[in-house]
């Protein structure tokens, strides 16, 4: 038979001619018959000099290729396909190829393959009807014959990847994302975070990813915030894979946030903060938490245009209108800062259609968020008219009977500068059902009205109580008309003639990781002045919001300042605010316990009986006024000073302390005769004495280290502090 026929059917006819010439022939075929009566299978037989045969083979980006032998052009190849889907369930699919003219066929692994082990059949007949068929995996092994690393191989189409997150906001939240990563996959964190005392910590956890590839991880509060992590995976193919962030220093200098004058917890970020233990401000009928509803009633007749002499056109500024508008944005901004609910009415009244009577407006919730707003409309005011307080009366009733009242305590604030065109028995009949809803607190703006005038329409006490029984003309409050700004402006907001600071409670502050700024009680401003400075507006104890003012005025140019301008004034310039605490006896201080932690801190504890612990870094410390005590633990053995670093005490006094901890010294607490081997006190040259430690004592592991400079003490000795118990050992 030639070499050119291929195997599969095929006919010989034999002819020849006999002796006689006779022609003859035959025919014999070799055909493909069914030859174990099963339809399902193919026909077989005919010319069978090659052996059929298939090969496959599959590589990691899912390419199929393969050769064949014997086997007729145009044939299909069936490609069954086993491993697993994105979910890791187990998949099969079968995949039809052709085979081209030179006998070679191609195919794709589909897409609904996860990368992995995997397994390719191929399947297809000869020219004969015999089937072949031949396989090839991609499975994972021993690469490098280290049984501590995993093993690797498979379907490889996606690269993998995982990403970690620290949550900017809430540094306790680590979120992440992998990519080739099968479900239910572990995930190890390697965690460096700072604990509530400011100590860094290192720990490892485990977590699992998701259906979406997603995983995430809450740190404990004894575990702190977390300030760097690095997160590890392997991938569907046992490549290890890894990402890590790390926090920059945060800035956060809004120490009025989530703070109010009671007993505050107050802790910071692994950033750099500015935190304060209290609010501060001024003290005003509000108590902390509560909520109220606010109505200003005021007197827009025309002679609020006047002087608060009685003068007519006084010089920009100094109207009866313009001195209330200031007194009420003071108020207001004590409003902003209350951690209770404030809804505020302002009410006018003046004569009926007068221009004054015109004003009616509410605001929901007085906070940062609106208080401009607030404020722009206070500048839009207009007085003009007579004298009806009956139409103020009766917009406050109106509103307070439509606002909701559960839960809120009603107050008004009642101003005018005259006394009244309307009847006595007119207001009379006003004033009752407002006295009925509400507490009022009634004040003068001049002499140019009595102050049994403004008294009649006050039904509270001294103390800001409403009066027990019904308001009537024999039963109301004592109410002042006052001629001076200054005690007009603190006579509203208080209810005395002169600025009382807020009482503050006994906070604990804690800063944590970073450089940061600590104020025990409320932020000291009174000593800032500026081109424009308004002291109607912005009156003594203002606080936090005449800090705004100032930075706006001075630094950023009328723009609101950043937390980083906030953050780098009170640093640069703390021994201001340390100054005007000092200046003024009438500041109120808790008995505040400060932690510095992490970080060159800069410590104002302010008034009261403190408590410091500057933690590590070198930190500054102002004790403030009130029996205080620096304490100093044992942070790291081997370190000369505990790992406290070297402190400076700008405002030390006779009666505050300085305590060491139990273990702070090696055997000191049990024979204290040889103190002078532990501690001495030294003059350094430049007005300041330095107190220093030798931990161990004449041990010889450590030598005497400063630990703390305490400034303008030149002549300050060792046995100065113990004669005056100023040293604590353990």
């Amino acid at each position: 038979m030639p070499a050119g026929f291929a195997d599969g059917e095929l006919t010989v006819k034999a002819e020849t001619v006999d002796r006689n010439g006779t022609p003859v022939n035959a025919e014999d075929s070799l055909l493909k018959t069914d030859h174990d009566n099963d339809p399902s299978t193919p026909d077989q037989g005919g010319l069978d000099r090659v052996d059929g045969s298939i090969t496959v083979d599959v590589d990691d980006q899912g390419h199929i290729t393969g050769g064949t032998t014997d086997v007729a052009p145009g044939s299909e190849v069936t490609l069954t396909i086993t491993g697993q889907d994105q979910s890791g369930n187990p998949l099969e699919q079968q995949v039809k190829a052709t085979v081209n003219p030179d006998g070679s066929y191609t195919a794709e692994v589909p897409a609904g393959f996860a990368d992995g082990e995997l397994t390719v059949k191929a399947e297809t007949v000869d020219r004969n009807g015999t089937p072949v068929n031949a396989e090839d995996s991609l499975l994972k092994t021993d690469h490098d014959n280290d049984p501590s690393t995993p093993d690797q191989g498979g379907l490889d189409r996606v690269d993998g990847s995982i990403t970690v997150d620290i949550n900017d906001t809430d540094s306790t939240k680590i979120t992440g994302v992998t990519e080739d990563v099968a479900p239910n996959s572990k995930v190890t964190l390697e965690i460096t975070s700072i604990d509530e005392n400011g100590e860094t910590l290192t720990f490892t956890e485990e977590v699992f990813t998701n259906a979406d590839g997603e995983y995430s991880y809450t740190l404990t509060t004894a575990q702190g915030n977390a300030t760097e992590v690095v997160a590890k995976v392997e991938d569907r193919n046992g490549t290890e894979l890894q990402d890590n962030d790390s926090l920059e220093a945060i800035i956060k200098a809004d120490p009025t946030t989530d703070v109010n004058n009671g007993d505050n917890n107050v802790v910071g970020t692994s950033g750099n903060d500015v935190l304060a233990g209290d609010i501060g401000g001024l003290q005003t009928n509000f108590v902390a938490g509560q909520n109220y509803n606010v109505s200003v009633v005021l007197d827009l007749s025309g002679s609020m245009l006047w002087a608060m002499n009685g003068t007519s056109n006084p010089p920009a500024g100094e109207s009866r209108l313009a001195i209330a508008i200031k007194g009420l944005k003071a108020f207001i901004q004590q409003m902003a800062d209350h951690d209770g609910v404030i809804n505020l009415q302002i009410a006018s009244f003046s004569a009926n259609g007068s221009v004054g009577n015109g004003y009616n407006q509410v605001f929901l919730n007085v906070s940062k968020d609106n208080i401009n707003e607030i404020f722009t409309y206070l500048d839009s005011l207009k007085a003009g008219g007579g004298t009806y307080p009956e139409q103020g009366f009766n917009k406050a009733v109106d509103w307070f009977d439509d606002i909701s009242t559960a839960d809120f305590e009603n107050q008004t604030y009642y101003l005018t500068d005259g006394e009244p065109n309307s009847s006595q028995s007119t207001l009379d009949n006003a004033f009752a059902p407002l006295a009925e809803q509400s507490k009022v607190f009634a004040v003068g703006v001049s002499s140019s009205i009595s102050d049994a005038t403004v008294s009649r329409y006050d039904n509270t006490d001294v103390n800001g109580n409403k009066l027990p029984g019904d308001w009537s003309g024999t039963n109301h409050g004592e109410a002042k008309a006052i001629a001076d700004a200054d005690k007009l402006i603190a006579y509203l907001i208080g209810g005395s003639e002169n600025f009382i600071p807020a009482n503050v409670g006994d906070d604990t502050v804690k800063g944590g990781a970073g450089d940061d700024v600590l104020f025990g009680d409320a932020i000291n401003t009174d000593h800032l002045t500026w081109a424009g400075y308004d002291p109607l507006q912005y009156p003594k104890y203002s606080g936090y919001s005449k800090l705004i003012a100032y930075l706006k005025a001075e630094v950023t140019n009328g723009a609101e300042p950043s937390q980083q301008d906030i953050y780098d004034y009170i640093k640069e310039n703390f021994r201001d605010f340390v100054a005007a605490d000092a200046a003024d006896p009438e500041t109120k201080g808790g008995n505040d316990t400060i932690y510095g932690g992490a970080g060159n801190d800069i410590i104002i504890a302010g008034a009261g009986n403190d408590v410091i612990y500057g933690g590590s870094g070198n930190d500054i410390i102002s004790t403030g006024r009130g029996e205080d005590t620096i304490i100093y633990d044992l942070l790291n053995a081997t370190d000369a000073t505990g790992g406290n670093g070297t402190d400076t005490w700008v405002d030390y006094e006779a009666n505050d302390k300085i305590q060491f901890g139990s273990d702070f010294f090696e055997g000191l607490l049990t024979d204290k005769s040889n103190l002078g081997d532990y501690i001495t006190v030294v003059d350094d040259g430049n007005g300041n004495a330095i107190v220093q430690v030798d931990r161990d004592g004449s041990a010889g592991t450590h030598n005497m280290s400063d630990l703390l400079i305490i400034e303008n003490q030149a002549g300050l000795s060792l046995q100065d502090l113990l004669n005056n118990n100023q040293i604590i050992i353990g």
